[in-house]
């Protein structure tokens, strides 16, 4: 599957979500928990959880490659009329809840957000780097782990809302077509570093994100950053300030199953003290510099992305029978190096990352979970590293969040990486 035009291009949130579109398992890999069980590294999570901790695990449900969710619950606003939803994809390249229809009873009576400047019924276009998802805006109480984020406002993707706009559909293909099935998940938790989904470019109509609806006809309009869909995150009481995302180690042929930790709040509690060693990457816009293969391009560490996306004429690709997408088959494994830069001159230099075989490690091995799958790609005619879930595996990663809407205050988004 994956993410909403890249956060480097547009400063967008919601640049998530697959930014490179690797999802789906390729047919020759079942997703299934079979295979080489002798190689099986499952990890769990068995001691209590803090409260702002909440278990985060990748597994084969719907056969998603490198998938990492969470369950949470979402209620109507201001009642104790709840439903708990489980397999949400963590993306920390896109920001806001994004939730299919079918995964919300129609008992909880969710009402449709109407525009504040028009009174109209509020619609929004998610667009991800392999298509799009259409729906209304809502508000839930949000809760997970301990958290709770009150009359958050959140995308339902749902098609049947109102026709989607030609201009949305243009985007690339509905990713929710056939529910949770061709999602590869129940709905879409974008905690990235930014606090809401689409920043100071929704005040131009030009980037038909938010639309007004009459009917089932709706047209794109300016939205004030205020108004637009936010991190959950910042709507806690408290831990709102960034997310940890921990996860172990994993054998080179792969796991079945993987379980990590989602911790909101840097430097907030005992269990998320950032080591004043690490280095901290800062950018204004939420942007990457990246430097790999003698390139200088655009990153992004993202974990709604199956796998590492960049790229490179020198490795072999796989055959197109294998996959649609280039993924790369060299003939033995490779470890490869990049750098990392801020806006504010900090750089981390030796970034190492390992790309196997995609082909046979999948074929021999059946998991959902690999640390060494790689993707030739670029987005939009232009390089870019997309450090994807399995960058994840054996760190563990801080996302902190900007501290006020307006990009250039406060604290900056940043990033900061712990192997």
């Amino acid at each position: 599957m994956k993410k909403m035009l890249l956060a480097w291009l547009l400063a967008l949130a919601i640049a998530g979500c697959g930014g490179g579109g690797g999802g789906t398992a390729p047919s020759t890999q079942t997703g299934s928990s079979s295979g080489n069980s002798t190689v099986q590294q499952p990890a769990t999570t068995t001691t209590a959880l803090a409260q702002n901790t909440v278990a985060v695990t990748v597994d084969s449900t719907y056969a998603q490659l490198n998938t990492p969710y969470v369950t949470l619950t979402v209620c109507a606003p201001g009642t104790s009329n709840c439903t708990t939803i489980d397999h949400v994809l963590v993306d920390t390249g896109s920001t806001g809840l994004r939730l299919l229809r079918s995964a919300l009873p129609s008992s909880l009576g969710l009402a449709n957000s109407t525009n504040p400047n028009t009174g109209l019924p509020l619609a929004e276009c998610s667009e991800f780097g392999s298509g799009h998802s259409w729906g209304p805006i809502s508000s839930v109480d949000l809760k997970i782990a301990g958290e709770t984020a009150s009359s958050l406002p959140i995308q339902i993707i749902d098609d049947s809302f109102a026709t989607v706009p030609a201009d949305c559909a243009g985007f690339g293909a509905d990713m929710a077509a056939n529910g949770a099935q061709s999602l590869g998940a129940k709905g879409i938790l974008g905690v990235s570093s930014l606090r809401r989904d689409c920043n100071s470019l929704c005040l131009s109509v030009a980037q038909t994100i938010y639309y007004d609806c009459v009917g089932q006809i709706c047209h794109a309009v300016t939205m004030p950053i205020s108004d637009q869909v936010p991190n959950p995150a910042t709507r806690f009481a408290s831990d709102n300030n960034g997310v940890v995302l921990t996860f172990p180690g994993i054998p080179a042929t792969g796991s079945a199953l993987v379980t990590g930790t989602m911790t909101f709040g840097i430097d907030t509690q005992p269990d998320n003290t950032m080591a004043s060693s690490l280095t901290q990457l800062t950018h204004s816009d939420s942007a990457l510099s990246a430097s790999y293969g003698g390139q200088t391009m655009n990153g992004i560490i993202d974990s709604g992305s199956g796998a590492y996306f960049f790229p490179d004429a020198t490795i072999t690709q796989c055959p197109t029978t294998f996959s649609s997408q280039a993924y790369y088959c060299p003939t033995s494994a490779l470890t490869l190096t990049a750098a990392l830069g801020g806006s504010n001159g900090s750089m981390i230099t030796g970034v190492t990352f390992s790309i196997a075989n995609a082909m046979s490690t999948m074929v021999n091995n059946s998991f959902v979970a690999y640390n060494n799958i790689g993707v030739d790609t670029n987005l939009f005619g232009q390089a870019y590293l997309d450090l994807g879930m399995p960058f994840f595996y054996g760190k563990t990663i801080y996302f902190g969040i900007q501290s006020n809407d307006i990009l250039d205050l406060g604290t900056m988004p940043y990033w900061a990486i712990q192997s």
